[in-house]
């Protein structure tokens, strides 16, 4: 990293008697390598971004559901679009994993205990689902030191690239990070953030900016920092501070999820967006970190913000005529189990028997006629080929949520429908 490339605030070296600064360590690996500490986190808003852009990102966000008054849909397309954020999220780390791995049900999920890429998703998005849980209860509170920790632990303990101890905040004096870009010499690296012993006080400061109750209340009421900007410069802050050796990116976009959900709304997932257009988030991750210019995430933040609205409203609708396109396959018996299934199956596109006779209350011979039934009707494909244990897939739900972002949604359906034409209902 060039000393020369940093803000004036951030290339002077670091004394006590200031905020700010660089600092190197006591290494001959990290002779003449400068690691930033940066300034308390910003309270006031970039004067250089387009209020329009901020206006508009804040509304698409008033229009998401309120937590407190969300439809069965509104919950249903919420728990697939959680995994659908895990996996996009964990993707733009290098965690390659599919919309299967987080939508099989346990069972079904051999490697989920051990380590996996996949059971590390997973891990992803139940350290969500248990925070969405923590904020009912205890509001912007929730967010700490020791929230920060579990979401490190409940993903990273099952990923295998992991080397460290899950959850735990660096603090050793050689426990350094870098960022490498193509380098492998810390001396050319991209970015170098705050050094190990700095850790722990940034970070409980950016903490209590997060959870601050007064701060956010004049933000929501339109006298301060609107929630866009504090999520795009809470974000930076906390990849500026880099707690763990690895999955800080991962953790970060979680806190953008959990600051939605505080704000009372089903949040809008913006991985997709952010995996589409990762040059230019990692650009202006550094413009915000190296030049304290806010303004590029700001408006990067804001521009994910409608996008997702818009790409998480055509695929909403999609899921939500399913079961009617589903319905117009065939004669269903109103009440029957088949005709039961058809909403089920949207939240539990993959499934065995066993699990379709327990999830609409019927009994495994029942279970069984219907799924013959939804097959046959092409709503639902074998996938296994097994006599036993034998795996089904509404793949029309697959397609939707693994298709990539800003791509049509009804070439994905058209897709689907292919594969169930080709095969027959049956996988080949």
């Amino acid at each position: 990293m060039d000393r020369s490339e940093l803000h004036s605030d951030l290339a002077r070296e670091y004394e006590e008697s200031v905020s700010s600064g660089v600092e190197g360590v006591d290494h001959p690996v990290f002779k003449d390598v400068w690691f930033v500490i940066p300034p308390p986190t910003p309270r006031v808003s970039p004067s250089s971004v387009s209020p329009k852009v901020v206006a508009d990102a804040a509304e698409a966000i008033a229009e998401q559901p309120g937590l407190d008054q969300a439809t069965e849909l509104d919950h249903l397309v919420s728990y697939l679009f959680l995994r659908k954020e895990a996996v996009e999220s964990s993707r733009i780390e290098g965690t390659m994993s599919t919309i299967d791995h987080v939508l099989s049900p346990g069972e079904l999920f051999d490697s989920y205990k051990a380590r996996s890429e996949g059971a590390s998703v997973r891990g992803y998005a139940h350290a969500l689902q248990e925070e969405f849980k923590r904020i009912a209860t205890e509001g912007l509170s929730i967010f700490s030191i020791a929230l920060i920790s579990r979401l490190h632990s409940e993903m990273m303990r099952l990923d295998p690239r992991f080397k460290g101890i899950p959850g735990r905040i660096r603090s050793e004096p050689l426990e350094v990070a870098w960022i490498r870009g193509r380098t492998q010499r810390p001396q050319d690296s991209i970015y170098n953030p705050v050094p190990p012993r700095h850790v722990r006080r940034c970070l409980e400061g950016l903490m209590a900016w997060y959870g601050d109750q007064n701060f956010v209340e004049i933000g929501d009421a339109g006298m301060g920092m609107p929630l866009v900007v504090r999520m795009a410069i809470g974000h930076a802050q906390f990849e500026a501070i880099h707690p763990f050796s690895d999955g800080n990116g991962r953790v970060g976009r979680m806190l953008l999820t959990l600051q939605m959900a505080c704000h009372g709304k089903i949040p809008i997932y913006l991985s997709g967006y952010i995996e589409e257009h990762r040059d230019d988030y990692y650009r202006a991750l550094q413009e915000a970190q190296k030049k304290l210019n806010y303004s590029p995430i700001v408006e990067l933040f804001a521009y994910a913000l409608i996008a997702s609205s818009i790409e998480g409203q055509r695929t909403r609708d999609c899921i939500n005529e399913l079961p009617g396109e589903w319905m117009k396959r065939g004669e269903f018996r109103k009440g029957s189990a088949a005709e039961k299934a058809l909403s089920w199956l949207r939240v539990n596109p993959i499934f065995t028997v066993k699990q379709i006779a327990a999830g609409v209350g019927v009994s495994p011979q029942a279970a069984n006629a219907a799924v013959d039934q939804l097959r046959k009707r092409k709503v639902v494909r074998e996938r296994t080929g097994y006599e036993r244990n034998r795996v089904f897939a509404a793949e029309e739900v697959i397609s939707l949520l693994s298709r990539r972002f800003g791509s049509s949604a009804h070439e994905a359906l058209e897709g689907a429908r292919h594969l169930m034409e080709k095969s027959g209902g049956v996988s080949d």
